[in-house]
């Protein structure tokens, strides 16, 4: 899965992965013949989900526990948890049946990997905060080495939120299937500019009409601004809301 986030400027040392290398391996094939792969590829498992999802870094991890030789962040889904995992085991069962071997030494413990050996560990968890990030597009990925990695092919996701050009405030069309996916992928549209937010987000459910999604976000917005102070002075209840393909694409201006 092909990851962004709102990455810190500076990260403590180590052998450190670029921004747009950073990923989240479902399968790990090694060696393996591309041809094969890309005829493979025609038939790639149907996603279960038109829309990209959303999810915080949550804690440093230091892999493997013993030795650890990696430094990565643990991934918190903060929706379709189920879908994800029942996706990862069609995808493993698909890729057998084709005829490959992936890496299943490990259960799935989905990770991103920020740094290689030599690091400080007890820098890099003093450092860690939590973080939100998306995913959009399922991604081949072939390593090309010095912590290098090429695209090969891609299957593509709505993205669940991205900011658009407004003449005097914030703006966003966000995505969603449901109206708390809507509230979801919003909060975290906002917590990409602010991620202290993400401290204060509780994930509610039962949303029925936008204007509850809204109200919700503008309450946790208020919570934000009193406890620590927050860019954002309210969520706009004048927006246009659109259904296209059982898709709601909702434009959210944020006042600032």
């Amino acid at each position: 899965m092909e990851v962004k986030a709102p990455w810190p400027d500076a990260l403590p040392y180590g052998r450190l992965l670029d921004a747009h290398h950073r990923h989240l391996t479902l399968a790990f094939l090694g060696d393996t013949d591309y041809p094969k792969m890309q005829e493979a590829l025609l038939s790639f498992p149907q996603l279960p989900f038109k829309v990209g999802f959303v999810a915080q870094f949550d804690q440093c991890l230091f892999l493997p526990p013993k030795h650890p030789r990696v430094v990565a962040w643990h991934v918190q889904w903060l929706e379709k948890s189920t879908e994800i995992v029942t996706f990862c085991a069609t995808l493993i069962r698909w890729l057998q049946a084709k005829g490959f071997s992936p890496d299943r030494r490990h259960e799935l413990m989905p990770h991103v990997t920020l740094a290689r050996a030599p690091f400080n560990e007890k820098i890099w968890s003093k450092k860690f905060s939590p973080l939100p990030l998306l995913v959009q597009d399922i991604r081949l990925y072939e390593s090309v080495g010095n912590l290098n990695y090429t695209s090969l092919w891609s299957y593509s996701l709505l993205p669940p939120f991205e900011e658009i050009e407004h003449m005097a405030d914030i703006a966003y069309i966000v995505r969603g299937e449901t109206f708390d996916q809507l509230f979801q992928h919003a909060a975290l549209a906002l917590a990409f500019n602010f991620p202290s937010l993400l401290t204060y987000l509780q994930i509610k459910e039962g949303f029925v009409h936008l204007e509850d999604v809204i109200i919700e976000l503008n309450h946790l917005v208020a919570r934000v601004d009193q406890e620590i102070g927050c860019p954002f002075k309210a969520v706009s209840f004048h927006s246009l809301l659109e259904n296209k393909d059982t898709i709601m694409h909702w434009e959210m201006i944020v006042d600032v």
